[in-house]
């Protein structure tokens, strides 16, 4: 071998001996600075609920820099009243009379596609019930409601959750450990209050080949037609009776169940009813539950009444909450008036 071969294996063997520590340096920083993700599963003992971690809690239009994890959990006290207010009514002047809760939110960075910086860190929670039903307002700062789904656009929603067994995570359940949420969307408002939000009352002024199975004045409009079963074969979702296709929606809510996440299922004929009103730069969305002993949730609250938990989430539509891109809380303990 040649004095200049030798060298140059030499200054190879150099270069990668460098590489191999610079990498390992790259490696050892990145694991040291990553942030654990901590799972917390719900306690009968609401005394010592440990907290939520989840990843870093980022900045958006309020201070999210105080993330559940370092914040003691609100207790959501639910008020007796001797008549729940109609759910139709949001601003009935019984709820401002009622205690209120903040409850801090943080981005879910449990679970992918994670949110990467949240936009509403407080949601203002208030709880009642009567004989009859339970009620809960939830209500959350929002400049301009986004109630429209469209390409690159999604709605503004708020969901409750409630463990069906003690144990169960807050990070919608874990296996053989479920939950049950009522989750509101503001596009299934506008359903409800104005009929089905199709191409012609986002687009008024679009142009676009009629349906051939519509009538008289409404050529180009499916509206009317969803009956019609000719028409119903060219609407394979709805057809299927898909929950998320339906065109003569009675509830702007839906009521799920989960034992993990992205394993929601749909809970069909929910009892359950809700409305949320827009105002001033605020939503106020009311929920309800009737009082029927044989529903699981309301066995589990009347079994042990100063035991229980609840979780909320929120999405803003205007800056692409969808899905697991959410606000979220950790689980809050709830006292129930017996």
């Amino acid at each position: 071998m040649s004095r200049d071969q030798h060298d140059n294996r030499l200054l190879l063997g150099a270069v990668g001996a460098a590489a191999l520590i610079l990498m390992t340096m790259i490696t050892a920083i990145f694991l040291v600075s990553r942030r654990p993700v901590v799972v917390v599963t719900g306690s009968s003992n609401v005394e010592t609920l440990p907290a939520v971690v989840a990843g870093e809690a980022p900045s958006g239009s309020g201070d999210l820099s105080q993330s559940p994890a370092n914040q003691p959990p609100p207790t959501l006290s639910v008020s007796r009243v001797d008549r729940v207010p109609a759910v139709a009514d949001p601003l009935d002047p019984t709820w401002d009379k009622i205690a209120a809760v903040e409850v801090p939110l943080a981005a879910q960075q449990v679970a992918q596609p994670a949110l990467e910086q949240g936009t509403v860190p407080m949601l203002t929670v208030q709880a009642i019930r009567d004989n009859e039903r339970y009620a809960w307002r939830l209500s959350w700062d929002k400049p301009q409601p986004a109630d429209m789904v469209d390409y690159a656009k999604f709605t503004d929603a708020v969901a409750i959750q409630f463990p069906l067994v003690d144990g169960a995570p807050y990070t919608m359940g874990g296996p053989n450990l479920p939950v049950r949420m009522l989750y509101w969307k503001a596009v299934w408002q506008k359903d409800v209050d104005e009929g089905f939000q199709e191409l012609q009352k986002i687009y008024p002024n679009s142009h676009y080949d009629m349906y051939w199975f519509s009538e008289g004045s409404e050529r180009h409009s499916n509206i009317g037609s969803t009956d019609n079963p000719e028409a119903q074969q060219f609407m394979v979702a709805s057809m299927s009776k898909n929950p998320m296709a339906d065109y003569n929606r009675k509830k702007p809510i839906e009521e799920l169940t989960a034992h993990g996440f992205g394993s929601s299922t749909h809970v069909p004929d929910t009892p359950s009813g809700g409305r949320g009103v827009w105002k001033e730069g605020k939503w106020y969305v009311v929920l309800d539950r009737p009082i029927n002993g044989s529903d699981p949730l309301i066995a589990r609250f009347n079994a042990a009444p100063e035991q229980q938990l609840v979780a909320f989430a929120v999405w803003d539509g205007d800056h692409g909450n969808r899905g697991s891109k959410k606000q979220i809380s950790n689980w809050i303990p709830v006292q129930l008036p017996k």
